[in-house]
Protein backbone atom coordinates (compact mmCIF):
# COMPACT_ATOMS: atom_id res chain seq x y z
CA UNK A 1 0.00 0.00 0.00
CA UNK A 2 1.30 3.31 -1.15
CA UNK A 3 1.28 5.94 1.90
CA UNK A 4 1.84 10.24 1.13
CA UNK A 5 3.90 11.84 3.87
CA UNK A 6 2.13 15.24 4.40
CA UNK A 7 2.57 18.26 6.41
CA UNK A 8 -0.42 20.16 7.83
CA UNK A 9 0.69 23.39 9.57
CA UNK A 10 -2.01 24.28 12.05
CA UNK A 11 -1.72 27.59 14.53
CA UNK A 12 1.94 28.09 12.90
CA UNK A 13 2.83 24.88 14.44
CA UNK A 14 3.62 21.42 11.67
CA UNK A 15 2.05 18.29 12.19
CA UNK A 16 2.79 15.06 9.83
CA UNK A 17 0.37 12.61 8.46
CA UNK A 18 0.17 8.87 6.27
CA UNK A 19 -2.35 9.65 3.47
CA UNK A 20 -3.55 6.62 2.01
CA UNK A 21 -6.41 4.87 0.41
CA UNK A 22 -8.06 1.88 1.76
CA UNK A 23 -10.91 0.13 -0.16
CA UNK A 24 -11.00 3.33 -2.11
CA UNK A 25 -11.70 5.91 1.09
CA UNK A 26 -8.99 8.41 1.77
CA UNK A 27 -7.34 7.84 5.31
CA UNK A 28 -4.92 9.29 7.38
CA UNK A 29 -2.35 8.21 9.99
CA UNK A 30 -1.05 10.75 12.45
CA UNK A 31 2.87 10.93 13.08
CA UNK A 32 2.98 13.72 15.43
CA UNK A 33 5.02 17.04 14.96
CA UNK A 34 8.59 17.49 13.51
CA UNK A 35 10.10 16.03 17.10
CA UNK A 36 7.78 13.27 17.65
CA UNK A 37 9.03 9.82 17.91
CA UNK A 38 6.50 8.34 15.35
CA UNK A 39 7.72 11.00 13.04
CA UNK A 40 11.65 10.02 13.57
CA UNK A 41 10.86 6.25 13.46
CA UNK A 42 8.94 6.51 10.38
CA UNK A 43 12.12 8.69 8.54
CA UNK A 44 14.51 5.94 9.67
CA UNK A 45 12.77 3.43 8.65
CA UNK A 46 12.12 4.74 4.96
CA UNK A 47 16.00 5.29 4.92
CA UNK A 48 16.81 1.49 6.35
CA UNK A 49 14.29 -0.57 3.94
CA UNK A 50 15.00 1.45 0.81
CA UNK A 51 19.02 1.71 1.07
CA UNK A 52 20.29 3.98 -0.72
CA UNK A 53 17.54 3.46 -4.27
CA UNK A 54 14.84 5.61 -2.28
CA UNK A 55 17.10 8.06 -1.57
CA UNK A 56 18.34 8.20 -5.68
CA UNK A 57 14.49 7.95 -6.32
CA UNK A 58 13.84 10.87 -3.90
CA UNK A 59 16.51 13.07 -5.18
CA UNK A 60 16.10 13.02 -8.63
CA UNK A 61 11.96 13.78 -7.36
CA UNK A 62 12.84 16.37 -5.27
CA UNK A 63 15.42 17.95 -6.77
CA UNK A 64 13.87 17.93 -10.25
CA UNK A 65 11.26 20.19 -8.49
CA UNK A 66 13.25 22.52 -6.86
CA UNK A 67 12.34 20.40 -2.89
CA UNK A 68 15.44 18.97 -0.96
CA UNK A 69 15.08 15.62 0.91
CA UNK A 70 15.17 14.93 4.60
CA UNK A 71 16.51 11.73 6.19
CA UNK A 72 18.07 10.67 9.43
CA UNK A 73 22.11 10.23 8.94
CA UNK A 74 24.14 9.30 12.66
CA UNK A 75 21.46 10.42 14.89
CA UNK A 76 20.41 13.46 12.95
CA UNK A 77 17.86 14.63 10.52
CA UNK A 78 19.85 15.86 7.11
CA UNK A 79 17.92 18.42 4.97
CA UNK A 80 19.94 18.31 1.40
CA UNK A 81 19.75 20.70 -1.44
CA UNK A 82 20.05 19.92 -5.35
CA UNK A 83 23.27 22.15 -4.64
CA UNK A 84 25.19 19.32 -2.68
CA UNK A 85 24.48 21.73 0.57
CA UNK A 86 23.65 19.24 3.58
CA UNK A 87 22.00 21.01 6.94
CA UNK A 88 21.94 18.57 10.18
CA UNK A 89 19.91 19.27 12.88
CA UNK A 90 19.74 17.85 16.28
CA UNK A 91 16.38 16.67 17.81
CA UNK A 92 15.10 20.68 18.46
CA UNK A 93 15.42 20.81 15.13
CA UNK A 94 17.89 22.97 15.53
CA UNK A 95 20.85 23.27 12.61
CA UNK A 96 24.22 21.66 13.79
CA UNK A 97 26.30 21.98 11.03
CA UNK A 98 26.16 22.49 7.45
CA UNK A 99 28.12 20.93 5.31
CA UNK A 100 28.63 22.65 1.64
CA UNK A 101 29.38 20.57 -1.66
CA UNK A 102 33.07 21.19 -2.89
CA UNK A 103 33.02 20.73 -6.85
Amino acid sequence: MRKTLTKKIIKGKEYFYLVFRKNGVLKSQYLGGASSMKYKKYLFKLTAESGSYGIDKARHKNFSKGAPIVYVENGFLVDEYKNGTKEYLNSKLQVVKVVAKHD
